[in-house]
């Protein structure tokens, strides 16, 4: 056996904890997106559509109820071209996976397949044929449908866990008593934001990562709305002063950070930062970075600078159904780039060191800092 088929062995067997993502349990009901309809109405194949026909406006597609949509996208993307950009690729390999075909001329099939599914049962499926073991979700006490479930005594599949979002609670009037209130609630396993540049979060938010050992994630570079005629697709990219984070490091020692940036240029600052204070995870490549060629490319970076001490992965997954897709295609650039490093080792790895590196890769890591 060759050294990249015993590595890509090690990666495809190595269970995942996916540090973040936009999934729910199935507990929450409607939230929980999984479907056909809803991988093809998701916001990089919208956007991504809109581009393929100009003549579409994004008021006339918004207008059209999900399925027409999707019929949309589908005709677009699948039918009059090859489905070659990474997100529709995605959907190809999801339905492959269910011994659904990729290349028909309509949904017919694939609609009757995924209504016939129960729940439950397709949550321990996508959970099996992706290899994961636990994720991470992302909870916002602002929004009042979430906001309902959780104080009504919601309790999620323990395999998904409460990541608690600060993006809009942060301007609550009286923050200290809300992140009191919301993580006893949700049991947040860390505190999370997403942001265009690098600044202190409040006190508070330090102080309560502090109090209850939480990590703080930041997801650094995004742009808001840089097109707001198509919605949650219209979101830019920036690349951003990453000093900001070093003083952030420096100054709060005793609070672990876990980061991941939007822009390319970033991924390097990225490692030099994360190799001057250990209390920084870099993890994951985000959204506009989530392409095999750059997951392969940053892993490599990352494990030249380094060596197996960061995440390189989590999916974003916002429909369920994408985790198949996403960590079946991130574990062949995982396993690409290791098979490289382990190549420049003048003595050639053991079966027992590379399965144990893919596994602190794919989930231990993410896992420890999950306690999970």
């Amino acid at each position: 056996m060759t050294l990249a088929e015993r590595v890509a062995r090690a990666v495809d067997a190595a269970p995942v904890v996916d540090l973040h993502t936009h999934l729910f349990a199935p507990q929450f009901g409607a939230m929980n997106l999984w479907g056909v309809d809803e991988l093809l109405t998701y916001h990089y194949l919208v956007a991504e559509t809109l581009r393929a026909e100009p003549k579409l406006a994004p008021e006339a597609f918004f207008a059209r109820d999900k399925a027409a949509q999707a019929d949309l996208v589908w005709d677009a993307l699948f039918v009059r071209r090859s489905p070659l950009s990474e997100a529709a690729a995605g959907v190809a390999t999801v339905l492959a996976a269910f011994g659904l075909d990729p290349a028909a001329r309509d949904l017919r099939e694939a609609r009757a397949f995924f209504a016939a599914r129960r729940v439950e049962q397709h949550v321990e499926d996508v959970l099996r044929l992706a290899g994961v073991s636990a994720l991470a979700m992302t909870n916002d006490p602002t929004d009042p449908e979430e906001r309902a479930l959780w104080e009504a005594g919601l309790a999620p599949d323990p395999r998904f866990h409460a990541a608690l979002r600060l993006d809009r609670l942060i301007a609550a009037q009286d923050l200290r008593a809300e992140l009191t209130r919301w993580i006893a609630r949700m049991r947040p396993r860390y505190l999370a934001i997403s942001v265009n540049e690098v600044s202190a979060p409040p006190r508070a938010v330090l102080d309560a990562c502090r109090e209850h050992d939480l990590p703080f994630a930041m997801m650094i570079g995004v742009r808001r709305a840089v097109n707001p005629r198509l919605g949650v697709a219209g979101d830019g990219v920036s690349a951003v002063d990453l000093t900001p984070l070093e003083r952030l490091a420096a100054e709060n020692p005793d609070v672990r950070f876990l980061v991941t940036t939007l822009a390319r240029e970033n991924t390097h600052t990225l490692c030099v930062v994360a190799r001057k204070f250990a209390n920084v995870l870099p993890f994951g490549c985000w959204w506009f970075m989530n392409n095999p060629s750059l997951i392969e490319e940053t892993t490599m970076m990352r494990l030249e600078m380094l060596g197996p001490t960061f995440v390189p992965q989590h999916s974003d997954a916002r429909v369920l159904d994408q985790l198949i897709y996403k960590w079946r295609h991130s574990r062949r650039s995982i396993a690409s780039a290791l098979t490289r490093r382990y190549g420049a080792m003048p003595v050639p790895p053991t079966d027992a060191q590379i399965e144990r590196d893919a596994r602190a890769l794919l989930g231990g890591i993410a896992g420890e800092w999950l306690k999970a």
